[in-house]
């Protein structure tokens, strides 16, 4: 059975062919023609995007951002511009609608819209995000400075609230000295960020000036805080234990171990549009699904809903509030910020140990005749068939706040401590080999 091109049959005496003559071909349908040309110019198309894509990914715009900070000695971190980008601060997520006002319509030879272009699939992470701005740097061939160590450092202590006219210092005479590579942009994306590299100094620095080498001071304060048998720390402890509101010369190991508590609990890492449902759904209609317009009727449904939502709110807020105390907000603002419990405290011995064991390490008891006043090196151990690391409670709170703060786990915060202090033997060791060289010397 053969076709016209109208779609009709052909009649069966069209189809004897005399000796002689060619056989008729056959007429196949329009829209199969019509089909595969459609087809394959899609599949032309995806490969395309695919190749852009890769070629020149969209997550380089915000890599660039980034590198621009660096190079201006802003202290602009990877895990600022994911923030940014997430919450939508930082056009990244709904730009595409802004590029298509600027396009205009779309172009003749191009069939893909803006949408299809420029609206990236996910936001990459901070610690891809700072190997892409390395890889970048290398491929146009930046000959980039360190970071700015000076200006990282003092806003980590601001926002830990620790005297930076004390710590800073001596963090930065570490800094000079070490110089560790870790400060320097690597495109290696399984190199530890430059970020944990700030941390890590510091962390030595409160260790070595305020001599946190396990002589169990954070057992000591829960210790008396027990026997005192009262909530409010400030109150029952003794004026030693107290923190310091400003005096930098009385601000001692206790008041540190106990602002880094008060800091590790306000650290706010969550995003901004997750703090009630009407921002989270305002951050879906901006960000998430920009474009989308809704009908009149859709519209005041919504409103009904965010009214009804408002009044439950407001009742859930007045239930909340219990003889005239509320509970601490997002502001930080906190009136029982400064209870402490020793049965129930999340700070408490028992809990700090069930913590350390959840993120795989060992609670070490205080050291009750230490062989040496001098700085004490910690070790990781291999039990069990996993990687074990060992610690006391008070360098356990140190890690915790700095860990926290940022963004990385606290594995890897110690691992990185521990990487510079061997780099700091290291330096030691020359220095002092250089030392009985000169001295060895004829005259």
């Amino acid at each position: 059975m053969s076709l016209r091109r109208d779609g009709s049959v052909l009649p069966a005496e069209c189809l004897c062919v005399c000796p002689g003559q060619q056989e008729p071909q056959e007429v196949k349908c329009e829209w199969v023609d019509e089909a595969l040309p459609r087809k394959h110019m899609r599949r032309v198309e995806f490969i395309y995007l695919r190749s852009l894509r890769t070629m020149l990914p969209l997550y380089s715009t915000l890599s660039v951002c980034f590198l621009a900070c660096h190079i201006a000695r802003e202290s602009v971190l990877p895990t600022d511009i994911y923030r940014w980008a997430m919450e939508g601060k930082l056009p990244y997520v709904a730009a595409f609608t802004e590029v298509d006002k600027l396009l205009g319509s779309p172009l003749k030879h191009c069939p893909l819209n803006a949408r299809q272009l420029f609206r990236p699939v996910r936001v990459i992470g901070a610690w891809q995000l700072e190997a892409a701005a390395g890889f970048i740097a290398q491929r146009i061939g930046l000959q980039l400075p360190s970071v700015n160590f000076y200006a990282i450092a003092q806003r980590y202590l601001d926002e830990l609230s620790l005297p930076v006219e004390r710590i800073l210092p001596h963090a930065c005479r570490i800094y000079e000295w070490a110089m560790p590579p870790e400060l320097w942009l690597s495109s290696n994306p399984a190199r530890v960020p430059t970020r944990v590299c700030v941390m890590a100094i510091l962390i030595v620095a409160l260790r070595v000036q305020y001599n946190i080498n396990g002589q169990g001071i954070w057992e000591e304060i829960c210790e008396a805080a027990r026997n005192a048998g009262g909530s409010d720390h400030d109150a029952k402890l003794p004026q030693s234990m107290k923190p310091d509101g400003g005096s930098n010369e009385e601000f001692g190991t206790r008041e540190l171990l106990w602002t880094l508590v008060d800091a590790y609990d306000k650290i706010d890492v969550a995003h901004d549009y997750s703090k009630d449902l009407h921002s989270y759904l305002r951050y879906c209609k901006d960000v998430v699904f920009p474009g989308i317009a809704c009908s009149v009727e859709e519209e005041h449904l919504i409103e009904i809903f965010q009214d009804l939502y408002k009044g439950r709110e407001g009742e859930n807020s007045k239930v909340h509030t219990t003889n005239g105390v509320n509970k601490r907000g997002r502001d930080g603002a906190s009136v029982g910020a400064r209870c402490f419990s020793a049965s129930s405290s999340s700070s408490g011995i028992q809990s700090i140990k069930s913590e350390m064991e959840d993120h795989r390490f060992c609670y070490m008891p205080p050291r009750k005749w230490p062989r040496s006043d001098g700085y004490l090196h910690y070790r990781r151990k291999t039990m069990t068939g996993r990687l074990v690391c060992a610690g006391h409670a008070d360098y356990y709170l140190l890690l915790r706040s700095f860990a926290k703060l940022a963004e990385v786990d606290i594995r890897v915060m110690h691992a990185s401590v521990l990487k510079l202090e061997r780099r700091l033997g290291w330096i030691e060791e020359r220095i002092g080999r250089s030392l009985d060289a000169l001295q060895n010397l004829p005259s």
